[in-house]
């Protein structure tokens, strides 16, 4: 596997299979289109499965256009929403592949404007909506690859809780002032928390505030409000963890 040429970053070729894989298995545990899809309210297994496909959809033509498409994407023939984000799905992998990581598009994010960025998004989103598949059909649900959460909480972290999404000061419900530590098996993470700015550095702060500590999966999923504190440790002022969970949330919205 070719290594991905961003510090950090799994093998492009990694996001790949990740999207592919995460999809057939949306697909396959989706057999009630009615479920309610327990952490998205007002959802059914239905609606997820459309959200994913018009996502899908909005990045292709992003990538086509190397501009931003309206949203929501509309002209979807949404009768079968199964066969709908088959046929969507296959379409990203096969723009994604044939136009490669490096090329210069659109993105949301002004510290990567080029497709690399839609690699590693559209994996970990399809990671995380088919946990919510699993859920919605009272399925276990399976692991997320330690190497794939470790990526999917860095992502998390620095992009949308450290992103320059907070200068303006009622941008948050839950204005903490906190030093907080992640860390898994293999990383960590300092986050340091304000009511107008994130700052995420790799690596521990000496002093922390609070400290939460786990698997990745566990880690991960607690991050994207799929799964709760009592997986990992929690350390320090454990008074915070309520509102921090809460300006996380804030981010993942």
């Amino acid at each position: 596997m070719a290594p991905s040429d961003v510090e950090d970053r799994l093998p492009w070729d990694v996001y790949l299979a990740v999207l592919k894989t995460e999809v057939e298995r949306m697909l396959e545990i989706s057999e009630d289109l009615d479920a309610s899809v327990p952490n998205c309210p007002g959802w059914t297994v239905r609606d997820l499965l459309e959200h994913v496909a018009r996502v899908f959809r909005h990045k292709v033509e992003s990538i086509r256009t190397a501009s931003e498409p309206p949203w929501p994407v509309t002209g979807l023939d949404t009768s079968d929403v199964r066969r709908l984000l088959a046929d969507e799905s296959a379409v990203l992998l096969a723009e994604l592949q044939q136009r490669g990581p490096r090329q210069v598009r659109y993105t949301w994010y002004p510290e990567d404007r080029t497709n690399g960025f839609w690699f590693r998004r559209m994996a970990l989103e399809a990671t995380m909506h088919r946990v919510d598949a699993e859920q919605a059909a009272g399925a276990e649900v399976g692991q997320v690859e330690s190497a794939v959460a470790q990526d999917g909480i860095d992502e998390f972290l620095t992009v949308l809780v450290g992103g320059p999404w907070w200068d303006d000061e009622d941008e948050t419900a839950h204005p903490v002032d906190a030093v907080v530590v992640v860390r898994t098996d293999e990383r960590a993470w300092t986050v340091d928390l304000s009511r107008s700015e994130v700052v995420v550095t790799a690596g521990e702060h000496d002093t922390p505030d609070l400290t939460v500590e786990g698997h990745p999966h566990d880690i991960y999923l607690w991050l994207w409000g799929r799964g709760d504190a009592t997986t990992f440790t929690v350390d320090g002022r454990k008074e915070l963890l309520e509102e921090v969970a809460g300006r996380f949330a804030e981010a993942g919205a």
